[in-house]
């Protein structure tokens, strides 16, 4: 707003100017400030948008001037199945020999057959995640959500188990937001061929991603498919992230880059208000620049930080936790004020990988020395069990437990929250993993309640019949704000 007007004089008269815009193509159209108490459909989701080109005559204020600090949480293991966020999906084929059971959605899939797979994950789809969440999220002040989305919801063959049909519940989160007032990103979470070969790309197994031209002409299908929907939805998705976690292990990192390019160009061509959101391969800070382009704008680097998934880490005493995120985290501060923002788009309150499934399905734990590959526990006790405070039943947590658990999400917050562009928790929920679970954690005291930062809606804005310009003065600052970033009726 500031880069068109200056003067207290300039921004009333933009203000009652927008107001009486909007009133008068509300009386004639309903508007942007319509209405409607329906209930959500799946079936025909509603969606609108604001454009975002420059014509001859007319101004445009980018979405993304004067964010504020991104507070998200994972909206994950919906539309991609993750044995540890809902085990009870998988529980379902412990008594079938070991060799045969499905490890993730794709094995999933392909052992239940399209009829049946379909049919829980719809219930699935439709259950796990609900408006009521996002509003308990929302009042705790979350003001983004990441929405981790396969390729198989754009692009499916016939050969392939996953079974589609996933974009219609990805929309009623969307219209959800809109309501609400939180901002999404859209992540597309699993590459044709996998990206990584975790569970978390929809096959584990070995990568295969970058092995055939097909693949990435899919993956940038599936990526161009996904960046539609952030535009039929510009009000409400202000950020893509264009491919989870691809391995720097299996792939070189100039053949990341050159992917990562040829997405910029697709979805800055079609969406250059939306934040191009990459991921940093695992790689240190210090050789991010290996895997940026210089003439990127709107560009945010997305880094996951755990301590966890390593021998080493597991056997760190409480102190060395909260010594390690500052370690951590400190050139990860430096490249966000030096190159372009940085957000840590996974991180959550562990430091034990005891969680039932978290390694995988049938996959034991370093720190009781289960997991295949290791001969002994590595936690840091004598006695290393993976119950108690290390089990998932949080009643069971001591007071003790239950304030380092504090303590370690505070020191992450403390830089994640105020000197990086900001954070994604994962996850909004699970089903018996509570360090892992952002409703839990703050039901329970470990994560703090942030005052609410979402910008208003339309509807909660009061238009009822023509202002008078006494009124309009009275407008606060948030809800101006808001508009000068939605209109963009041509200037009189």
């Amino acid at each position: 707003m500031n880069y068109f007007f200056s003067g207290e004089f300039h921004v009333v008269v933009l203000v009652i100017w927008i107001l009486l815009t909007v009133v008068s193509d509300a009386v004639s159209s309903a508007g942007i400030f319509a209405i409607d108490e329906s209930e959500s459909s799946i079936d025909e989701p509603s969606s609108s948008s604001f454009s975002s080109d420059d014509t001859s005559g007319t101004f445009r204020v980018s979405k993304l001037n004067n964010l504020e600090t991104i507070r998200g949480v994972n909206i994950g293991g919906v539309f991609l199945i993750e044995p540890f966020i809902r085990p009870s999906l998988f529980d379902q084929f412990l008594s079938m020999k070991e060799s045969d059971r499905p490890v993730d959605e794709w094995t999933f899939t392909a052992v239940l057959g399209k009829e049946e797979a379909r049919r829980q994950l719809e219930e699935h789809w439709d259950t796990f995640v609900t408006k009521k969440h996002l509003e308990t999220l929302a009042e705790n002040g979350i003001n983004w959500i990441r929405i981790p989305v396969g390729y198989w919801a754009f692009n499916l063959t016939n050969e392939e188990p996953f079974v589609d049909g996933q974009v219609p519940y990805v929309e009623r989160i969307l219209e959800w937001s809109r309501d609400i007032g939180l901002k999404v990103e859209l992540d597309l979470h699993g590459a044709p061929g996998s990206q990584n070969g975790y569970d978390n790309s929809g096959r584990r197994g070995t990568p295969e991603w970058l092995l055939s031209r097909a693949n990435v002409d899919r993956t940038l299908d599936a990526l161009t498919k996904m960046t539609q929907l952030a535009i039929e939805w510009d009000d409400v998705v202000y950020g893509i992230q264009i491919l989870n976690e691809p391995s720097r292990w299996k792939w070189a990192v100039s053949d990341i880059l050159e992917f990562y390019n040829e997405a910029y160009d697709l979805v800055h061509s079609m969406a250059p208000d939306t934040y191009f959101m990459i991921h940093d391969t695992f790689l240190s800070p210090n050789d991010w620049p290996s895997l940026i382009s210089g003439n990127w704008t709107n560009a945010l680097m997305d880094t996951h930080i755990y301590q966890m998934f390593d021998d080493y880490m597991v056997t760190l005493n409480e102190t060395a936790h909260i010594e390690m995120v500052k370690t951590m985290a400190e050139n990860i501060t430096k490249f966000d004020r030096s190159q372009f923002g940085v957000v840590v788009g996974e991180f959550s309150a562990a430091t034990h990988d005891c969680t039932k499934y978290i390694n995988g399905f049938g996959r034991g734990s370093r720190w009781d020395g289960t997991i295949e590959g290791i001969d002994k526990p590595h936690c840091p006790f004598e006695s290393c069990s993976c119950t108690g405070d290390y089990g998932g039943n949080y009643t069971e947590f001591s007071d003790h437990y239950k304030r380092f658990l504090k303590r370690y999400v505070d020191a992450q917050l403390q830089i994640y929250d105020q000197e990086i562009a900001g954070w994604f928790y994962w996850n909004f929920r699970t089903e018996s993993a509570p360090e892992w679970d952002y409703m839990l954690g703050v039901e329970q005291g470990w994560i703090p309640k942030f005052p609410r930062t979402a910008l208003p809606k339309p509807k909660e804005i009061n238009t009822d019949g023509l202002m008078e310009a006494t009124e309009a003065l009275d407008i606060s600052a948030a809800t101006a704000t808001y508009l000068c970033k939605t209109q963009t009726t041509a200037l009189p």
